[in-house]
């Protein structure tokens, strides 16, 4: 059975519109989602605590004053 095929019986107006297993794979996924972008603000957030604590010497490297540098760190979790 090719995609097209599959994805027209799928799609067929006798089927229903919504069922269980798609409310849950919706749900499951909402809640990936939002488990990842958790994780990314996470990232974000540790990366920004490591920047402050980075010397002179190592802005420098990396193209920041500390001005630019304290400003990034100082951002909240959401930003």
């Amino acid at each position: 059975m090719s995609t097209l095929s599959s994805v027209r019986e799928f799609a067929r107006a006798d089927a229903p519109s919504f069922t269980f297993g798609r409310a849950l794979a919706l749900l499951a996924g909402v809640v990936v989602v939002g488990i990842e972008r958790a994780m990314t603000r996470a990232e974000v957030a540790r990366s920004r605590r490591q920047l402050a604590q980075l010397d002179e010497r190592l802005l420098r490297d990396i193209g920041l004053d500390r001005a630019t540098a304290r400003l990034e760190a100082d951002k909240s979790f959401w930003a």
